[in-house]
C-alpha cells in the first residue's frame, strides 16, 4: 500500500483542498503537502509549515498529557472521582471514565451553542447524568475531556489551555503549536458568503465559547509540531516534561474491554499489535505505534468551504487498509 498517494486521492476526489501528511517508518519520515489551502472564496496554495485547526487532537497532544504528567507527580489517580477535583460536578464519573469516553454521560442542553462561556461551563457541569451505558459503552463526547481539563484547573491553579503551553507545547518544543495562532500562517476552515472565511480561530463551537478553558480543542498546529511529539512517543527525544506514564499507555483501559486507552483510541494491525488512534473534525486523524517507532500523520481542511461527509468513509477505508498491510 502506498499511503502516500492513497492521500493525495483525498485531494484529487475534492474531499478537501489540500493535504499535509508524514509517515515515519523505519527510522525515515516521507512527507507530502499536497493541494491548496483554500477553494472558496479564490483558490490559495498550501505552503510547507502552515498551521491546522487541530480539533480533537488537542485532547490527545494537549488533555491528556497534563493529566499523565498529574498522574506522574501523585496528584491524582486514573480511578479517582472528578468530583473529587470538581465540586460543582455530582456524578460518579472516573478518570478512567471519562478518558475512555465510557462515562455514559448524556443530557440535553437546550442552545448550547449560543450560551455564554460560564453558563455553558455550568450546563456542561450539572445538566448531563450518568446513564446505563456507563462501562458497557464507548460514546464519544467532548464533555468528558472538558471535565478533565476543568480538573486539572483545580489541580494546578491555571486555565487548562495555560497549562498545556506551559507543561506540553513549550517544554516539548512544539514551536508552532499555540491557542493563539497569527491567521495569516493558519489552514482556513469554513466558508460561507454571509460568515466569510474562518481563518486561525477554531471551528468547534464550544471550544469558541469556552476559550481559555476548552482541553477538547482549540489548538493549531503544524506537521513538524506532530512529528515531534511522535518522535517523544518513540522514546527518541527526551524532556523532563515527558510523562514517563506514557510508557504504559498503548493497552486497553476500559472496564469491559471497548477499546479505548487514556484519551487515545486504540486500533490493532494485521500483526496484532495496537497501535494509538484519534481523529479531529475538521479532517485531522494520527496513528503512532512507539515500539514499531512507526507514526501516520494526516493534516486536512474537510470542512472548507462545508464539512465533506464522504471524507470519513475514505479516511476509515485508508485507515483499515493501513492496519491490514502490517502483519
Amino acid at each position: 500500500m502506498d499511503v502516500m498517494q492513497e492521500l493525495r486521492t483525498i485531494v484529487d476526489q475534492k474531499m478537501a483542498p489540500g493535504v499535509s501528511a508524514a509517515w515515519l517508518h523505519d527510522g525515515v519520515a516521507a512527507l507530502t503537502v499536497y493541494g491548496e489551502a483554500t477553494w472558496q472564496p479564490t483558490k490559495t496554495p498550501l505552503h510547507s509549515g502552515m498551521l491546522y485547526d487541530l480539533a480533537s487532537l488537542t485532547k490527545v497532544i494537549g488533555t491528556t498529557t497534563v493529566f499523565l504528567q498529574a498522574l506522574d507527580d501523585g496528584r491524582v489517580g486514573v480511578d479517582d472521582a472528578i468530583s473529587g477535583y470538581l465540586p460543582e460536578f455530582h456524578q460518579p464519573t472516573t478518570f478512567r471514565q471519562a478518558l475512555t469516553h465510557t462515562s455514559g454521560l448524556e443530557g440535553y442542553i437546550p442552545h448550547r451553542d449560543e450560551l455564554p462561556p460560564k453558563a455553558l461551563r455550568q450546563a456542561l457541569i450539572t445538566q448531563l447524568k450518568v446513564t446505563g451505558e456507563c462501562d458497557h459503552k464507548v460514546v464519544y463526547r467532548d464533555v468528558n475531556l472538558l471535565l478533565v481539563g476543568w480538573a486539572l484547573e483545580n489541580i494546578y491553579g491555571r486555565p487548562i489551555q495555560a497549562l498545556i503551553q506551559q507543561r506540553v507545547l513549550s517544554p516539548l518544543g512544539l514551536q508552532t503549536a499555540t491557542f493563539a495562532p497569527d491567521p495569516s500562517r493558519c489552514v482556513p476552515t469554513t466558508y460561507s458568503a454571509a460568515a466569510g472565511l474562518r481563518r486561525g480561530v477554531v471551528h468547534d463551537p464550544k471550544a469558541a465559547i469556552l476559550r481559555e478553558h476548552s482541553g477538547a480543542a482549540g489548538l493549531f498546529a503544524g506537521l513538524d509540531d506532530l512529528i515531534c511529539f511522535s518522535e517523544f512517543a518513540f522514546a527518541r527525544r527526551h524532556a523532563d516534561a515527558w510523562p514517563q506514564s506514557f510508557a504504559t499507555i498503548l493497552r486497553d483501559e476500559t472496564t469491559n474491554q471497548l477499546g479505548r486507552s487514556l484519551g487515545w483510541d486504540l486500533r490493532r494491525d494485521a500483526g496484532g499489535r495496537l497501535w494509538l488512534y484519534h481523529t479531529g473534525y475538521t479532517g485531522t486523524f494520527w496513528l503512532i505505534q512507539p515500539q514499531l517507532q512507526e507514526s501516520l500523520i494526516v493534516l486536512t481542511n474537510r470542512v472548507h468551504p462545508k464539512p465533506n461527509m464522504a471524507f470519513l468513509a475514505k479516511r476509515d477505508e485508508l485507515i483499515t487498509n493501513f492496519m491490514a498491510a502490517h502483519s
